[in-house]
């Protein structure tokens, strides 16, 4: 093999025991992009076709014009990539002509021209799974270490315009669709967010067997974990359901955050960044507590002392100790209190404020009852009074003519008359009094 190998060797593969099919030999020799004779089958047998190994040159030798027209019109260009790279193509064309007696008759000039291969649709490559959960410290610390991507599902679409099925020109509509796709990745690297990692204590871990089954390889640093290799999204998805990391001094470990992220073709389509967030659980040590009180009762197990024999010791309490409240419990009942005393103090307030309100609503509706009687004034005519004198001694002068004639009246009729003048005393001292209050106060007027 190396007398008769030249050249530069890009892979090798050697099968002992087993011969693959033509498919598969062909796909080795063939490339993915260059030329090919389509209906080479039913070609003329006068015809004969060279074709290089890289497919980039043809060759077509024939004697009669008209088929070699025919031939040279099969010639089409393939490019089987599953996402052909965009852009031109140069073609040349170089034509020789030969007479009977082989020599070149006449000359045809070269023809150029190009082909065009137009953009792809673009795969959309989705990393999905949990991105958040949380183990306890000591699932760290084990030899096993704990998987960063139990769940990951990897799933690559691709979006097409699809015309409708109607031939309505009025409406030249087009829907788009999304398929799911499968096809390789070549890459796929987990990264740190955060510190790096230190190497006294941390790493990753994968089945080295697993990646050579495989044909995939590893590299490890501080900052992440790479996997190379070209191979199906599935076989990528069992690869990385493979990946632990291990911490064996997590006392100060809280969390760390880590980053997926695969692609194809040498980085030409990426997916999405899949971020990873772990929560360490510390479980609590028993002897870390020394107040026994904050320790779950489950955990305190019953201690049966022994009946000591203590004469002779002057201790203050022979009998065992009664647990103390701890200050944290004190401090609570003291903050309980003091709410339970403010709300009912707030309650108190509250209603003493109503009770308030609805008495000065009351005491407005009374005064709004009452008579304003601020702007009445009272005006006395003075005349009243001299009308009231000469009525008052004309019934003098009455009741003493009545009493005159009362008194030739006889004994019995002489006894009603002098009631009926004490009456009539009394009626002008009444009179006289009002006459008082009623007189007009002239101190003040001006003459």
């Amino acid at each position: 093999m190396a007398q008769f190998y030249h050249g530069s060797l890009a892979g090798l593969m050697v099968q002992t025991g087993k011969i693959e099919s033509k498919k598969v030999i062909d796909c080795l020799y063939t490339c993915k992009e260059g030329l090919d004779l389509f209906d080479s089958e039913n070609l003329d047998k006068s015809m004969k076709v060279h074709l290089n190994p890289t497919q980039s040159l043809l060759i077509l030798e024939g004697n009669d014009i008209e088929k070699f027209d025919k031939s040279i019109q099969h010639v089409s260009y393939l490019n089987s990539r599953q996402f052909p790279t965009p852009g031109i193509r140069q073609l040349k064309i170089t034509t020789s002509v030969k007479c009977f007696n082989e020599e070149t008759c006449i000359t045809i000039p070269d023809v150029e021209g190009y082909i065009m291969v137009l953009q792809p649709d673009e795969p959309k490559i989705s990393l999905s799974g949990i991105d958040h959960f949380a183990r306890a410290a000591s699932e760290f610390e084990s030899d096993e270490g704990v998987p960063l991507f139990p769940e990951l599902k990897i799933i690559s679409t691709v979006t097409r315009e699809v015309e409708p099925e109607g031939e309505d020109e009025d409406e030249p509509t087009e829907s788009m669709i999304s398929e799911e796709i499968m096809h390789n990745l070549d890459m796929c690297e987990v990264s740190v967010l955060g510190d790096e990692l230190n190497t006294e204590q941390e790493s990753f871990d994968v089945d080295q067997s697993q990646l050579r089954q495989r044909g995939m390889e590893m590299s490890n640093s501080s900052t992440g974990m790479i996997i190379t290799g070209v191979d199906t999204m599935a076989n990528y998805e069992e690869m990385l359901h493979l990946i632990r990391y291990r911490n064996w001094n997590s006392e100060s470990l809280f969390e760390r955050k880590f980053k997926l992220v695969c692609s194809e073709l040498n980085g030409r389509y990426t997916s999405n960044e899949f971020s990873v967030e772990v929560n360490v659980i510390h479980t609590a040590n028993r002897v870390e507590h020394p107040n026994h009180v904050l320790v779950q009762p489950e955990f305190i197990r019953p201690v049966h002392h022994a009946s000591v024999d203590l004469s002779g010791h002057n201790l203050a309490n022979p009998h065992p100790s009664t647990v103390v409240p701890s200050a944290a419990t004190v401090v609570i009942v003291i903050c309980v209190s003091f709410l339970v005393f403010m709300i009912i103090l707030g309650v108190f307030r509250i209603r003493a404020a109503h009770q308030r309100t609805v008495r000065d609503q009351e005491n407005g509706k009374e005064n709004e009852m009452d008579w304003d009687d601020s702007a009445l004034t009272i005006t006395v005519n003075p005349m009243e009074t001299y009308e009231d004198q000469h009525s008052s001694e004309e019934e003098e002068e009455e009741e003493e003519e009545e009493s005159e004639e009362g008194d030739e009246e006889d004994d019995i009729t002489s006894a009603e008359s002098e009631s009926s003048e004490e009456e009539g005393e009394q009626e002008d001292q009444q009179n006289a009094n009002r006459q008082q209050q009623l007189e007009w106060d002239d101190s003040t007027l001006t003459y």
